[in-house]
């Protein structure tokens, strides 16, 4: 290892070991015990030292000469400028002054400590109580930066201290005591605070088309201009279209996807036991990817299949999953299954509840093997540290479609209606991609990007408001959904078609570079 070698590393573990420092729920959620129990500091004066720090590594990375790196160091070089020139992005446009996100933070906190509390109910309650304690020092802190709240994401602050007492209620019952009451007040204190604040002009989550096309470069490794991906989008809608109109005619003359998956639902029944239909589903698609070899498989991993708690309910879809921290000894996924059946008390809405769950052989493939699960308990194996902790939504968002599509071409499920459902899945990501730039570029109001989803998919209002809300906190992580998918059918093409690489060489190849961009990996990563 050369010196410049040498100072690289240096300049990455001074970094890390100082922001995981300065940031315990990184640390915590990361796997690191030292993080438990905290919460960060929020003040302004805090956050200006944050500042601080990153512009000195910038400064740091720019006093290197690149080419004396490795290609691996080359690929953190560009995830540690990217993470870093975010968040000196989000800090000069004073994010902080915009988001009222504190809450949020400390109920997610309590819930992952909760999960915890299934398997270590001492450790999980010394964290709580810990989080407890700091939580009204925490909340005070952020209501005093939050100085002009942007309407959509205050709306969100409002449903989330809705929402908030149940939570609440669920910590005072592992506890076996009353112990919410302070953090209870200071939420309510919180609520109160920003609801007082004057409100941000409208749109001001928009980063502009100047940020948006630096997040294209940064965060999905891509070249294209905005004005290319929306073209290519258009292009892409008019492709899955006539390929979803193709599919439907199997099914007779005139139907309609919505209408042709709602019959074959109608007729699915998975019976009571909803966590037992998904484990055995998981397993069977597992089974069919192992014997396609598809992708090998991790060895010493867990994936859990739990039943949502009640208090939890609200927040997950019909399914979802949880990764382990990228330095957790025990790689441990859940794999979530939000049962609404339990909340209804007749047979024929218990089993209307259990139908929405069709199709939940994409969903295990989505979430569990060879997606999301595989991929980051892959990507938490990384020999290079540091490379764990970075997350690009174009690569792991990518991946989970690149699994629904093998799903189809490898028939791990032969069922007549998948290549349907995964078609119209497809159309639904290719429009986050014009609703992504729309929104964020200002081209977009609120009203019309849910509009948008209304029209073009039939989303309903509050699910269509519902995908707004994270897209305006989120830009470029729903147009990354299926630009990976792309990029993934891109290399595809280029090694398995073009150099005669097998499937499983491929996938094996793209997942052990860690989740960062494909086209880094293709830049830094080919011989």
């Amino acid at each position: 290892m050369n010196a410049t070698q040498r100072a690289f590393e240096g300049v990455l573990d001074h970094h890390f070991e100082t922001a995981l420092a300065e940031n315990p729920v990184w640390a915590n959620y990361s796997g690191l015990r030292a993080g438990e129990g905290k919460l960060n500091r929020v003040t302004l004066a805090h956050l200006q030292r944050q500042e601080r720090r990153r512009r000195r590594t910038l400064a740091a990375l720019d006093a290197l000469n690149p080419r004396e790196l490795t290609n691996e160091q080359h690929l953190d070089r560009l995830a540690l400028r990217a993470m870093l020139n975010k968040e000196c992005e989000d800090f000069a446009r004073r994010r902080h002054e915009l988001e009222p996100g504190a809450l949020d933070l400390v109920l997610n906190l309590l819930q992952h400590e909760l999960q915890r509390g299934d398997d270590e109910p001492a450790r999980a309650q010394q964290n709580i109580l810990g989080v407890l304690r700091a939580a009204p020092r925490y909340l005070a802190e952020d209501a005093a930066v939050v100085t002009r709240p942007e309407r959509v994401w205050r709306k969100v602050m409002q449903q989330t201290y809705a929402g908030a007492g149940s939570l609440f209620d669920a910590v005072d019952t592992f506890l076996k005591r009353p112990a919410t009451a302070a953090v209870r007040r200071a939420a309510q204190t919180y609520h109160d605070t920003v609801m007082g604040r004057p409100l941000a002009p409208e749109g001001s989550f928009a980063i502009g088309a100047e940020a948006m096309q630096r997040r294209v470069r940064e965060q999905l490794g891509l070249d294209y201009t905005l004005a290319e991906i929306e073209t290519l989008a258009l292009g892409e809608a008019n492709r899955i279209g006539a390929l979803l109109t193709a599919a439907c005619k199997k099914f007779g003359p005139g139907r309609s996807v919505d209408a042709i998956i709602a019959e074959a639902r109608a007729a699915w029944n998975p019976g009571a036991d909803l966590p037992a239909v998904y484990r055995a589903e998981t397993q069977r698609v597992a089974d069919g990817f192992r014997a396609a070899k598809a992708v090998t498989f991790p060895k010493g991993d867990e994936l859990q299949v739990r039943l949502v708690p009640e208090f939890m309910r609200h927040l997950y879809p019909t399914a979802a999953y949880s990764s382990p921290g990228a330095f957790e000894k025990r790689q441990r996924g859940i794999f979530w299954v939000n049962d609404l059946s339990l909340t209804k008390t007749t047979e024929a809405d218990k089993l209307a509840e259990r139908q929405q769950h069709f199709g939940l052989s994409l969903t295990a493939a989505h979430e569990a093997y060879p997606g999301h699960h595989l991929q980051f308990v892959t990507a938490n194996r990384h020999p290079r540290l540091w490379r764990r902790l970075f997350a690009h939504a174009v690569f792991y968002e990518g991946w989970t479609l690149w699994c629904e599509q093998m799903m189809v071409d490898l028939r791990i499920d032969r069922s007549p209606w998948l290549q349907l459902q995964q078609l119209h899945d497809a159309f639904w990501r290719v429009h986050r991609i014009l609703v992504d730039i729309r929104l964020q570029t200002g081209r977009y109001s609120y009203g019309q990007a849910a509009a948008h989803l209304r029209k073009h998919l039939g989303f309903t209002r509050a699910r269509s408001e519902a995908e707004i809300n994270w897209y305006s906190a989120s830009p470029t992580v729903p147009m990354s959904y299926w630009l990976g998918r792309l990029e993934n059918a891109r290399l595809h093409q280029r090694l398995v078609v073009g150099r005669g690489w097998s499937l499983q060489q491929f996938n094996d190849w793209l997942l052990s570079f860690g989740t960062i961009p494909q086209a880094w990996i293709e830049k830094y990563g080919l011989q």
